[in-house]
C-alpha cells in the first residue's frame, strides 16, 4: 500500500535549505495602531514610489505616491497621497506631475516616466477634513532632484 503524498499537494516552505540563498524574511504581521498618526501639517517629504493601477471600486486609473517624511519632526514616516485621474482631475494631477519636474507630451505616456519621480523631494501638506485625508504637493525643495544632468554638463 502506497502511503506517500504527492509534493504537489504539499504547502511546505523549503526555501531555507537553498545554497546560499538569503535568510527568508520573518513572517510580516499586521501593523498595530501602536504608531502615533502623522498629524496634520508641512512637512518635507521624499517621492520613494510612484504606481499607476486600476481602482476596482470605481475603474478609474489611480496615481499612488509613497512619501517618506524627511523630519525633523516624524521623520522617516511613510505616508501616501492617491490621485484618481479622471476628466475633471486631469489637469490637478499634470500640475503636480509638472512640479516634481515632469513634463508629459501626452499624458498616457505617464506609465513610462514613474521612475522620473522617485527620489523628489517635496514641501507637503496633510490635512484632515471629516474621514479624508488629503496630501497637497506644495513645491520642489531646494536642491531637490528637478531634471537629470547630461554627462557632458559633468566637469569630469
Amino acid at each position: 500500500m502506497n502511503t506517500s503524498v504527492r509534493s504537489e499537494d504539499l504547502d511546505i516552505d523549503l526555501s531555507r535549505f537553498d545554497r546560499g540563498a538569503a535568510a527568508p524574511a520573518p513572517p510580516s504581521t499586521p501593523r498595530s495602531s501602536n504608531f502615533e498618526e502623522v498629524p496634520d501639517g508641512t512637512y518635507e517629504a521624499r517621492i520613494e514610489d510612484a504606481q499607476l493601477y486600476v481602482s476596482p471600486r470605481s475603474g478609474n486609473p489611480v496615481l499612488k505616491y509613497t512619501l517618506r517624511i524627511l523630519g525633523p519632526s516624524f521623520a522617516n514616516r511613510v505616508i501616501w497621497k492617491y490621485r484618481a485621474i479622471t476628466e475633471k482631475t486631469r489637469d490637478y494631477v499634470e500640475d503636480e506631475l509638472r512640479l516634481c519636474g515632469l513634463s508629459l507630451e501626452r499624458f498616457s505616456d505617464l506609465k513610462f516616466h514613474l521612475h522620473d519621480l522617485i527620489g523628489v523631494e517635496l514641501e507637503i501638506v496633510r490635512r484632515t477634513r471629516g474621514e479624508d485625508i488629503n496630501i497637497y504637493f506644495n513645491n520642489l525643495l531646494d536642491g531637490a532632484k528637478k531634471t537629470a544632468i547630461a554627462d557632458d554638463d559633468l566637469p569630469f
